[in-house]
């Protein structure tokens, strides 16, 4: 009866250990170095990438995690992961988590590049790295991307996604091109064209 009684206490302590290891840490704001290393663990992104950003950092500084979690409700949040350092503009990868314990989800994002040819010709790609200055709108609960064409913030693109749990959905676009001649630049993306066809 005790050997019974002692598997069992054994049997229950492992199986609590491994809930507990399973159990992602609620820290989702003021996130160190070593909350993305914990959160690295959680949502699996690639090795390479997180690699990738170790070696771009300018800074030791451990309060500059490169992660931030967006709250999109019902327990899902959609997380931006930077992957690279940059001057002016970092590059990321975005998943989708829920707290439900259903796997994170890398999400593509689809971007726009419009040329500055006489017709304006407007290009896309389907990418899981995108550069770019990422904010999130807690009102519409939407991720917007404000890619620059170069440093002078004159041309480029700006790019409002809905959030699903399976991939992102462009709702709003606008691109602007990079002209030779820096008069005719725009400064402000919510003056360039939007794309109609998205």
């Amino acid at each position: 009866m005790k050997l019974k009684v002692i598997i069992t206490v054994a049997f229950l302590l492992l199986f609590a250990s491994m809930a507990v290891a399973q159990v992602p840490p609620e820290k989702k704001t003021e996130l160190t170095l070593a909350d993305r290393e914990a959160w690295q663990k959680i949502l699996h992104w690639p090795d390479d990438l997180e690699q990738q950003w170790r070696r771009s950092r300018t800074t030791n500084d451990r309060d500059q995690s490169g992660l931030a979690f967006y709250n999109l409700g019902l327990g899902r949040y959609l997380v931006a992961i930077e992957v690279h350092e940059s001057a002016y503009q970092p590059r990321y990868l975005f998943m989708h988590y829920t707290e439900s314990g259903a796997p994170a989800r890398l999400l593509k994002l689809k971007t726009y590049e419009r040329d500055d040819d006489e017709a304006g010709t407007v290009s896309s790609k389907v990418l899981l790295e995108v550069e770019g200055k990422v904010t999130f709108d807690d009102v519409k609960k939407q991720l917007v991307l404000f890619t620059l064409g170069r440093g002078t913030a004159d041309c480029g693109s700006l790019v409002r996604y809905n959030i699903t749990p399976t991939r992102t959905v462009p709702v709003e676009a606008r691109a602007y091109g990079c002209y030779d001649d820096y008069s005719l630049g725009i400064t402000d993306p919510k003056k360039w064209p939007r794309i109609k066809r998205l």
